[in-house]
């Protein structure tokens, strides 16, 4: 039995050692040309907001929003009746205590209207166009759910119920405003991240979108019921107001994707996907979204 163990290893580290093979990699540093993303997606009634950035390795170490931001570039605009450039602007994330920066406008979005955008940038430009058209969706229920489980894993959540629009094909993703405070932690980052910029017991604006995105398919005109993960920390008492947002489907197909390219990531048995941009060119999605009537929500327990 000895002889015949040794004879078994003995094969197993010569077929190992025939199988090497160098496999040379590139200088990801030298070798990796940065390309612009942007992200934009009009809401009725609200003034424009496009983020535009340029893009890093995927090996790189943490950057700020503000490193990342695509100064100088000229961003505009249009519909058929006007035309308006949008300049630079921010907004301070007391969460991680930090600017977000983007190009914003002053002129609210319109339903009904398509809107054409266009970014030059170091001498390139990009464009990409929607329609605010799709219809507005009434939550009919909402159900917190101490557990249920996904490709992640077990989480604990809310249930979200409403009443699909027939005759089309419809994209629905999650919103949740809340106001926290320093004591609740992000539901889904590696590192903790505690607000350093905030006094104990200010609250403060968080706006958790969900990374899933949910098709009518079969269900067309039925009722449809979406279990959603939450990415804040709550306690029992805490207020939030819960929004469905009807998507157009370039932009559902990209945020979709994305949320594969996040389970490819964290799951090696699943097949990384490639994302399909919205805009020519480059990488990034412009599109268009509408809110439901929104619903008042209180969480009837802490974290479990």
């Amino acid at each position: 039995m000895l002889r015949y163990n040794i004879l078994l290893i003995a094969f197993v580290v010569i077929l190992l050692l025939g199988c090497q093979k160098e496999v040379g990699f590139k200088n990801i540093a030298t070798d990796f040309e940065a390309a612009l993303f942007i992200e934009g997606i009009l809401y009725p009634d609200e003034p424009p907001q496009i983020y535009v950035s340029n893009s890093l390795p995927f090996i790189n170490e943490k950057v700020t929003p503000q490193e990342i931001f695509a100064r100088n570039a000229m961003v505009e605009l249009s519909t058929d009746t006007y035309s308006e450039r949008l300049e630079p602007d921010s907004i301070f994330d007391k969460f991680r205590c930090r600017w977000s920066l983007f190009y914003g406008g002053q002129i609210p979005a319109v339903y009904g209207e398509t809107y054409h955008l266009s970014v030059t940038y170091q001498g390139q430009t990009y464009t990409s166009s929607t329609t605010i058209n799709q219809p507005k969706v009434d939550i009919t229920d909402v159900e917190y759910t101490p557990e249920f489980f996904d490709i992640y894993g077990g989480h604990d959540g809310v249930i979200i119920r409403l009443k699909d629009t027939p005759g089309i094909r419809n994209y629905y993703r999650f919103q949740m405003d809340r106001m926290i405070d320093n004591t609740r932690l992000h539901a889904h980052v590696l590192d903790v991240i505690t607000s350093t910029c905030t006094d104990d017991g200010e609250e403060f604006l968080v706006r958790d979108l969900g990374r899933t995105i949910f098709s009518d398919g079969q269900l067309d005109g039925k009722t449809l019921e979406m279990y959603l993960e939450v990415s804040f920390e709550y306690l029992e008492g805490d207020e939030a107001t819960i929004y469905m947002q009807s998507l157009d489907s370039k932009s559902a197909a990209f945020f979709r994707e994305l949320d594969e390219q996040l389970q490819s990531i964290l799951n090696p048995f699943v097949e990384p996907v490639f994302l399909h941009s919205s805009i020519e060119g480059t990488l990034g999605v412009f599109g268009s979204a509408v809110r439901s009537t929104p619903i008042q929500f209180i969480y009837p327990q802490d974290n479990p």
